[in-house]
C-alpha cells in the first residue's frame, strides 16, 4: 500500500479504543476531547487508526452496530510536526567490491536559505556508517582497487578545498574520515611550500582525479600574486601524489608542476 504525504487539519475520532502501544507506534490521546487512537510510524508518516468495532452507533461513519468483526479504518496521514516531507535518498556511487554505496539526498536548508544535501556512506543494505551535509553541487567518488580507500570530490567543498578521504573496512563494515575538507589549513600548506616574501596566494582548489600504482593523485590549482601588485593574478598548476597506509593520515610523497602555455596571468581590470 503506497503511502502518500499529506497535511489534514482535522482530526476524525469517535467512541473510544483500547490504548495499543508497540515498538513502531504509539498512543494519541484526546483527539477533538474524544477517544484514543493507534499511530504507527512509516519513516516520516504517521498511520492513525481506529478499530471500527470501538466507534459509537451514531458515528459519523454510519451505524456500524450490526459490523461482528474488528478491522482497521485508514483514517488519515500525517507529517511529523517538523513539515518536512520525507526524501528518498538516491545511489551516486557503489564501490567495486559492492560492500559500500555512496547515498545522496536533499537536506534542510542553512540558516541563510542556502539549498544543502545530505551525503551518507552505507554498507551494501543501506546501513549509514558516516554522514555529513554541504552545499548543493557535484560529488563524485573514486574508490581505490583494493577496495580499502575512497576518495570524494565533493563540491562546492570549503573555501576550494572538495577532497574528502576515507578508509573502508568491510569486515565488520566500518568507515574511518582520513582527510576533510578544509581551506585555510590548504592554503597555508600551499604558501609554505610555495609562498615567499614577495608574493601570496589568492586561491587554491584541491580534487582528486586518480587512483595509480596504489597511490591517490590530486589536482591543485589556484592563484597567487606579487605582493607589490595585488591585482595581477598568475595561475599555478600542481599534481600531488597521496600514499595512503591504513588508517593513519594520507601522506603527500609528491608534487608535479604543471604548465599550460596558453594560460597567462591576468589583472583585475581584465575581467
Amino acid at each position: 500500500m503506497g503511502i502518500g504525504k499529506r497535511v489534514l487539519s482535522d482530526f476524525l475520532a469517535v467512541g473510544r479504543c483500547p490504548e495499543r502501544l508497540g515498538s513502531n507506534g504509539g498512543v494519541i490521546h484526546r483527539v477533538h476531547g474524544h477517544g484514543v487512537g493507534t499511530v504507527i510510524r512509516s519513516q516520516e508518516c504517521y498511520l492513525v487508526t481506529w478499530p471500527v468495532s470501538c466507534l459509537k452507533k451514531k458515528a459519523v461513519l454510519g451505524n456500524v452496530g450490526s459490523m461482528q468483526r474488528t478491522f482497521l479504518i485508514l483514517l488519515f496521514l500525517v507529517t511529523p510536526i517538523t513539515g518536512l516531507y520525507s526524501q528518498t535518498a538516491s545511489v551516486l556511487a557503489v564501490s567495486p567490491d559492492k560492500n559500500f554505496q555512496l547515498l545522496r539526498q536533499q537536506g534542510e536548508s542553512s540558516d541563510r536559505g542556502e539549498a544543502r544535501k545530505v551525503l551518507s556512506l552505507c554498507n551494501k543494505e543501506g546501513k549509514i556508517l558516516y554522514q555529513w551535509t554541504s552545499g548543493l553541487g557535484t560529488t563524485t567518488a573514486l574508490w581505490s582497487p583494493d577496495g580499502h580507500f575512497v576518495a570524494i570530490n565533493d563540491m562546492p567543498g570549503e573555501k576550494g578545498d572538495l577532497l574528502r578521504i576515507f578508509a573502508l573496512d568491510p569486515a565488520p563494515p566500518s568507515v574511518t574520515p582520513l582527510r576533510d575538507p578544509d581551506g585555510k589549513k590548504l592554503r597555508r600548506e600551499v604558501e609554505t611550500r610555495h609562498g615567499s616574501f614577495l608574493s601570496k596566494v589568492d586561491a587554491v582548489t584541491i580534487r582528486a582525479t586518480e587512483w595509480k600504482e596504489g597511490r591517490l593523485w590530486c589536482l591543485l590549482t589556484g592563484t597567487f600574486s606579487p605582493k607589490r601588485q595585488a591585482a595581477v593574478h598568475i595561475p599555478f598548476h600542481h599534481l600531488w601524489v597521496f600514499k595512503l597506509d591504513g588508517k593513519n593520515t594520507p601522506l603527500l610523497q609528491e608534487e608535479w608542476t604543471l604548465t599550460d602555455p596558453r594560460e597567462k596571468s591576468y589583472r583585475d581590470s581584465d575581467r
